[in-house]
């Protein structure tokens, strides 16, 4: 069994008549158990909004949904890849990387959420407004993974996104609403507190997570010094949004810094969603191979990937958090592009080193 069992079964009971069963821990437990026989359980701490989206795959059994969700939302990153990079072979290394087999393995969402992010900084770059705010009020299906985006678009003062982005919230709990019910939205809320707790008393092991809050718990600290902690990182990471999207508008500034700095202000984020950081990767490959690497990018770069998969077993089998460490690293990139060259400063370059190559 994988975590996808959740995401299904969840969409099966709206099929059944009976959404709101998935928020009710005691009903879910026992919904879980009838299924697998097994006394491995997954909770469903989603919105309503992604519960809705799997009422598709749950017309499927469930390992044709499975195959169905893994395959569809992997090649949507794939796709995501290819128009970032503008290759279909760099698209397909990037989704071979060791993140996204672990995203597989698990049966999760993260290839999802990192095509989302992807469509909005795609759609920003290439001024596709409606895209990136469907996008972005998509991406409202994981909300913790978009806590800082509405920082990014008010330090860019992109008005029209943000706006775009709202409505798509709207519309998608408003369609919620009236295929789910009031009952649902309500079940979820008083669940909220059930899913803090779980995070708060260990429910998810420490070493499975790669936020700050978890790498602090690891080495025994408690609760209240690991907020503190993570609310330190979070506000670096605010800062650091801030001043790349307030001057920069090259996306291998701001992807890195914006999803790198996501990651570490959450204090909700396990091993697979270092998928996300596919994204940044892809942005800082294609300027790199088109304008060159900075010193040491290619090495930071690698070290990022080859450990994208590794942090779990390092933090529970040697007890050294290291997952928190991946994207400070890709943020440092990405702060570094900021203060480095502009695109127009190596194009300039590059024409003036040809020019004296020809004479």
């Amino acid at each position: 069994m994988v975590d996808y069992v959740s995401f299904w079964l969840a969409g099966k009971q709206v099929l059944l008549g009976t959404p709101e069963l998935p928020y009710i821990p005691i009903e879910f437990v026992a919904i879980q158990k009838q299924f697998s026989g097994s006394d491995v359980i997954f909770g469903f701490f989603y919105p309503p909004t992604f519960q809705m989206l799997q009422v598709a795959f749950a017309l499927l059994p469930y390992k044709a949904a499975l195959v169905a969700f893994a395959g569809s939302t992997t090649f949507l990153l794939f796709f995501c890849c290819r128009l970032i990079t503008g290759n279909w072979l760099l698209a397909a290394c990037l989704i071979l990387i060791p993140a996204c087999g672990n995203n597989l393995f698990h049966g999760q969402n993260a290839a999802l959420t990192a095509s989302l992010y992807a469509l909005f900084l795609i759609g920003m770059e290439r001024n596709r407004i409606i895209l990136a705010g469907i996008a972005l009020g998509i991406l409202t299906i994981k909300p913790q993974l978009g806590i800082l985006v509405p920082i990014a678009l008010i330090a860019a003062r992109d008005w029209r996104i943000f706006l775009t982005a709202s409505v798509a919230t709207l519309a998608l709990v408003g369609l919620s609403f009236a295929a789910l019910g009031l009952g649902t939205w309500q079940a979820f809320w008083q669940q909220v507190p059930v899913a803090s707790a779980m995070m708060e008393l260990g429910g998810v092991e420490w070493g499975k997570m790669i936020s700050v809050y978890g790498a602090v718990r690891l080495f025994d600290f408690g609760h209240a010094s690991a907020i503190l902690a993570q609310i330190a990182v979070g506000i670096g990471g605010l800062g650091c949004v801030w001043v790349a999207w307030s001057r920069s508008k090259q996306m291998v500034v701001r992807a890195p810094v914006l999803i790198a700095g996501t990651l570490l202000a959450t204090p909700f984020g396990l091993s697979y969603d270092l998928t996300l950081l596919v994204v940044p990767c892809a942005f800082l490959i294609r300027e790199g191979l088109k304008y060159g690497f900075l010193p040491y990018e290619k090495m930071i770069l690698a070290i990022v990937i080859c450990l994208s998969a590794s942090t779990s077993p390092i933090a529970i089998w040697l007890g050294i958090p290291v997952a928190p460490l991946l994207p400070a690293l890709i943020l440092s990139l990405g702060m570094r592009r900021l203060k480095g060259p502009s695109e127009e400063a190596l194009l300039e370059d590059r024409t003036v080193q040809k020019q004296r190559s020809v004479l």
